[in-house]
């Protein structure tokens, strides 16, 4: 392992989870999955190399890159700021341990039986006039759709009921699931979750699969609080709510019992949990209205255990 010169190792790096190994150079820091090292090297990938990137018809907060191994495709995210920062700062970044976190977050959910692809590479390369560049390599989940289309088709009955109630249910399990892990997903939205194509058919397996992706800056709480569940949770109703406002109602009352049901089995919380949320995403528009019909419709029994018809 090359270290380079007056730059010091960074401290991140002996926290990486076992099957990767560390190499430095002047121009980069690089974290690479050992069963993958060989090839990503033959095609040039290092520290300070990018070797036979290409183009990817993937896109994320910009155009996303991937490395053709022949047997499958990696997909590479170069980090860039959103918001005001990407006109002061570019895709240069003060803190280049962020990649490498997104690593060890990733190992320790699939560790879990939480699905999200497999990370191959996290890279740091020193930017002229200070900060990094920064990277992240994944292998890539092929034939597969985001809930934000998923949902998107459902609104234009383009996937049957049975379709529909494993997505809803499924959703519902997963943050249930990352919730009780003590997982805070940065930036919980319906692009960030993906499904195999094939499990939107009604004839797959029952398991409806959920792929949690970009985990950048997300992080795990040792207690999380009822506050901190509620905050996550509004994040992904509100972009829910974004679409809805923009091209009518996606989701129906009977999907988001669904949810609920699958998220609090028990029913301990769920009234409350909604009550929250929808008071502080305020109190006007589309989701304040169907915040009342969503009281209406778990003031039944029968509908509050999902025996609902639509």
């Amino acid at each position: 392992m090359r270290q380079p010169p007056g730059k010091p190792t960074l401290p991140i790096l002996g926290d990486l989870p076992p099957g990767y190994f560390v190499e430095e150079a002047p121009g980069g820091v690089l974290a690479i999955s050992i069963d993958y090292a060989q090839r990503m090297h033959g095609l040039g990938f290092g520290p300070e190399e990018d070797g036979k990137l290409e183009s990817s018809d993937l896109h994320g907060r910009k155009p996303l890159f991937q490395f053709d191994l022949g047997d499958e495709r990696l997909v590479m995210r170069r980090f860039n700021h959103g918001g005001l920062l990407r006109w002061v700062t570019g895709a240069r970044f003060l803190d280049p341990e962020r990649p490498f976190r997104e690593l060890i977050l990733g190992d320790a959910l699939r560790r879990s039986h939480i699905s999200t692809p497999q990370v191959v590479s996290a890279r740091a390369r020193p930017a002229f006039g200070g900060g990094w560049y920064l990277d992240l390599v994944t292998r890539r989940i092929e034939d597969s759709s985001d809930f934000g289309a998923i949902i998107d088709s459902l609104s234009k009955g383009q996937l049957s009921e049975v379709v529909r109630a494993r997505a809803t249910t499924a959703l519902g399990d997963l943050l249930r699931r990352l919730h009780s892990f003590g997982l805070l997903h940065a930036d919980l939205q319906p692009r960030n979750l993906m499904v195999r194509n094939a499990a939107l058919k009604d004839n797959s397996e029952k398991n409806f699969r959920i792929w949690v992706i970009d985990l950048d800056q997300s992080a795990f709480v040792e207690s999380l609080s009822h506050a901190e569940r509620r905050r996550n949770l509004r994040r992904l109703f509100r972009a829910i709510d974004r679409r809805d406002q923009k091209g009518g109602r996606f989701l129906r009352n009977t999907d988001y019992v669904r949810f609920f049901r699958a998220y609090d089995p028990d029913g301990s919380r769920w009234k409350e949990d909604w009550r929250r949320i929808v008071r502080e995403h305020g109190r006007r528009g589309p989701f304040h209205w169907f915040g009342h019909l969503f009281e209406k419709t778990f003031s039944d029994t029968e509908k509050r255990h999902g025996n609902s018809t639509d």
